[in-house]
């Protein structure tokens, strides 16, 4: 675990956020004020990520603890007992099978206008230009794939010698000042390229539509950006969440 120094400074104050921010939920430990005035701690459910702050977007492993939350924000009824993808994953499901529901009821209706017989509830629904037959089982999971790979969330820890560092970009013109930027907040943005480039790298190569060499050529793109990028893995921890090309 990452020890965290308290500064000497101001008292800190007590930590009100929204839902899904790192200082509501119940891991997250406050340690001290940054010079703006922010909340830092740690997280005792990830300690390799050293300093966070309390208005980070949280993760997967958020526990609502709702005497900090900010008066008035909207939570969900089930909320300390389920994570935030699971919630998300459970309501679009639900709101799937009431849409078959309201269309099972439309049916009959129907039926009775056009004088169609009125066939059985349909279990089956067809996919594909082939027309393949994917059961409801099926199809949950193939739902529940879409949702998790649209709330993947990578978290890969930052180097020990780049914490608390920053990124200082100088101009040509010396009479310019400098710009900074948080070594945390560009290593936050280089790992959702990596992220990026390799959800697009799964979809080319599971794209049955592509012709062999257009998929050879989007791959020859894709590890081009890999390749362009090396220059950032001295950010990472560990080896295995370099950019590899």
């Amino acid at each position: 675990m990452v020890a965290v120094a308290k500064e000497e400074g101001p008292p800190l104050a007590d930590v009100y956020e929204d839902y899904f921010h790192c200082g509501s939920c119940s891991n997250f430990e406050v340690a001290f004020l940054d010079r703006m005035g922010r909340t830092q701690g740690q997280c005792f459910r990830k300690p390799r990520r050293g300093t966070v702050g309390a208005h980070d977007f949280a993760c997967d492993d958020y526990r609502l603890q709702r005497d900090r939350l900010i008066p008035g924000a909207k939570v969900p009824a089930d909320a300390p007992e389920r994570t935030p993808r699971e919630l998300m994953r459970s309501r679009a499901l639900r709101e799937a099978t009431e849409n078959q529901k309201r269309d099972a009821a439309r049916r009959p209706a129907r039926a009775r206008v056009d004088e169609v017989p009125i066939k059985p509830k349909i279990q089956e629904i067809r996919l594909g230009e082939e027309g393949e037959d994917v059961d409801r089982d099926v199809l949950k999971g193939l739902l529940a794939e879409v949702i998790d790979e649209a709330l993947a969330m990578s978290d890969p820890p930052l180097h020990p010698k780049y914490r608390g560092g920053k990124l200082v970009i100088h101009p040509g013109n010396d009479e310019l000042a400098p710009k900074e930027v948080e070594i945390d907040v560009f290593f936050r943005k280089i790992t959702t390229v990596r992220d990026k480039l390799r959800v697009l790298e799964q979809k080319v190569n599971g794209n049955k539509l592509m012709e062999a060499d257009e998929r050879a050529q989007m791959q020859g793109y894709i590890t081009g950006c890999y390749g362009a990028l090396k220059t950032f893995n001295v950010l990472f921890a560990d080896r295995d969440d370099w950019f590899n090309s």
